[in-house]
């Protein structure tokens, strides 16, 4: 009853068990998993760095490299300026245009004017910039700095936006001028837009001092975008988006930007200051989400597979142990009922054998009763006829002891006229096997005739047919 109750207790166990391994497992990995993404952030972040390193020392050496050799072109008249600003423009595509600018005094206003209109092929004047992108005639004063040269890429209409107009009235552009012209070093401005003499441009201006043999100053006019594409051409990579800002309008829209392949991560930017002549403008890179989210995943993936593998391990592994188990205390269960049953078995045997002990003790006691209360002599005879066993009434009946005819033949007691009858019915009961029966004489020590009644019984032996005789012999009158 106790074995039937814990099988039925624990018969669900093997599905049990590993169902809460699997759960475990389960949960574990999902807690684990995200976690492997922390070194993958650590790398993203430092491969940002590293990346965003590269491009701020390129961007300032580049463009220390590109102001330096303009500001060693040498100066001179107007063609030798034209020529030597094609040749700068042909090695340095992403710069757009140089100027030149010099001091004009008002007695040569006229002059000068009537210069500009005639290189430029429209009628040019001396103008100031108004704020609304377009420029006013300049009022007169006793000098002006005027830009009176400009050379940019092929014949972009673009040249002519600034000819004639007075650098100075520009309000974003005083500070610069002065620097250069007190200081003499480079200085350069925010981002301007000039609409004038029919051409447009919006960009920024570093002033120089002239080279040698020159006067007035050199401008050297950038496009942010332009720029920012030829100097990056060979080091960006579409996984991160590059912005540059000047930190003077930094809440302002970039100068410039080169896009990322995707939108950029949720992610703070890496940002440092690029030196740009006396600017400093911020450099500003973001990964792109896209690169950011397959790297979770590669890091992700073997975390989840690992996990899941030994999860599925385990639960296989638990639910083959408790499959296993089950069969045992099934096993065990049916050995321990035979068991059970064998002892109630070996039980009733012993009962059985104590009975039949008792039974067989009952029946010896109550034959040797009958034996010592029986009036005649009781034998038991081997195949041979010897005596085995000769009952007490011998030493009454015969006047000799029963231990004394012990292994004698048979025959020794009858007188020897009557042995030849009593060895037929020997024959007669070993053939027959039923009991045979006859009348004759016994011969005491006295040598008295004792008449006796005699029933001879063959015991049956499977192997050699018989294996003595049991015989009685009781007195008669």
């Amino acid at each position: 009853m106790d074995s039937e109750h814990s099988l039925t207790q624990y018969r669900h166990l093997p599905w049990l068990l590993p169902g809460l391994v699997l759960v475990a497992g389960l949960t574990i990995t999902a807690l684990v998993a995200p976690r492997s993404e922390a070194p993958v952030n650590h790398l993203a972040r430092e491969l940002s760095r590293s990346h965003h390193e590269q491009l701020a020392r390129a961007l300032s050496q580049q463009a220390e490299q590109t102001l330096s050799e303009a500001g060693a072109l040498p100066g001179g008249s107007r063609d030798g300026f034209i020529f030597h600003a094609e040749t700068f423009l042909e090695d340095h595509p992403e710069i757009a245009g140089l100027e030149r600018l010099i001091t004009v005094q008002h007695s040569q206003r006229e002059m000068v004017e009537r210069q500009l209109s005639e290189e430029s092929g429209q009628f040019i004047q001396f103008g100031e910039w108004d704020g609304a992108y377009e420029s006013a005639v300049a009022p007169p004063r006793e000098d002006y700095l005027i830009v009176r040269q400009s050379v940019f890429h092929g014949d972009d209409p673009a040249s002519n936006a600034s000819l004639g107009l007075v650098a100075t009235s520009v309000p974003h552009w005083r500070s610069a001028l002065r620097k250069v012209r007190e200081e003499h070093r480079q200085a350069a401005t925010t981002l301007t837009r000039l609409s004038r003499n029919g051409g447009e441009l919006s960009a920024l201006r570093v002033f120089l001092p002239a080279g040698a043999g020159g006067e007035g100053l050199l401008s050297v006019v950038i496009e942010p975008q332009q720029w920012l594409e030829y100097q990056l051409a060979g080091l960006h990579d579409d996984r991160w988006r590059v912005e540059i800002h000047d930190i003077s309008r930094f809440a302002l829209r970039p100068m410039a930007s080169l896009p990322s392949a995707d939108e950029p991560d949720d992610v703070p930017a890496t940002r440092s200051p690029v030196s740009f002549a006396d600017r400093q403008w911020m450099l500003s890179t973001w990964p792109s989400g896209q690169w950011q989210s397959t790297l979770r995943q590669q890091a992700a993936w073997p975390a989840w597979l690992a996990g899941l593998t030994v999860t599925l391990l385990a639960t296989g592994l638990t639910l083959w142990a408790g499959l296993l188990s089950q069969r045992l205390r099934r096993l065990l269960h049916r050995r321990t009922e035979r068991a059970r049953h064998l002892g109630r078995q070996l039980e009733n045997t012993r009962v059985e054998k104590s009975i039949l002990h008792h039974s067989l003790q009952e029946s010896d006691r109550r034959t040797r009763d009958l034996i010592e209360l029986g009036a005649g002599i009781f034998a038991e005879l081997d195949e041979s006829r010897r005596i085995g066993y000769l009952s007490p009434q011998a030493a009454t009946l015969l006047d000799q002891p029963s231990a004394e005819l012990a292994d004698s033949p048979v025959d020794c007691l009858f007188p020897p006229d009557a042995r030849t009858e009593l060895a037929m019915a020997f024959d007669a009961a070993r053939r027959e096997q039923v009991t045979q029966r006859m009348d004759s004489h016994l011969v005491t020590v006295s040598e008295e005739p004792l008449p006796v009644a005699i029933r001879i019984k063959a015991l049956k032996d499977p192997l050699s047919g018989c294996s003595g005789f049991r015989m009685t012999m009781t007195p008669r009158q």
